[in-house]
């Protein structure tokens, strides 16, 4: 990846539909250019997907990181509920003392506990931590 792939990743991450004359114009490429960069990068996994963040005039969606530990770990016996949990957008299973972090977008604190409650009956749970997001700073 090389100075440009990285420019048109940090202007995307911004705005993903951000036109692709106006990325060219302010990092020096055609069009064309960035276009087929992105599909480069789209190809290799870099790029995995676009996304879309939905609120309502006036009111933000209420986000949260949940912070799970377990003894023993067994994330096949976890994915089936996990995954019927529309609200988590994404987890990852990480390594240290906390086995999985979890990302859930509601649009209520109301919606964020029922989550939490129904992640509280998991089995082998030995801890929980609910981490509600107070500012996004990118």
């Amino acid at each position: 990846m090389d100075k440009f792939d990285q420019q048109i990743i940090t202007r995307l991450k911004r705005n993903a539909r951000e036109s692709l004359a106006a990325i060219g114009r302010d990092i020096g490429l055609s069009r064309s250019a960035v276009a087929e960069r992105i599909q480069r990068l789209e190809e290799r996994g870099i790029i995995r997907g676009y996304t879309l963040q939905l609120g309502e005039a006036g009111q933000r969606a209420v986000q949260a990181y949940f912070q799970l530990s377990f003894s023993p770990f067994k994330l096949d016996k976890l994915l089936p509920t996990l995954q019927a949990i529309p609200e988590l957008h994404f987890g990852h299973a990480l390594s240290g003392e906390v086995d999985l972090i979890l990302f859930a977008e509601t649009d209520s604190m109301e919606r964020i506990n029922q989550i939490r409650r129904q992640l509280e009956q998991l089995p082998d749970l030995k801890r929980l931590l609910t981490c509600p997001v107070l500012q996004s700073v990118t």
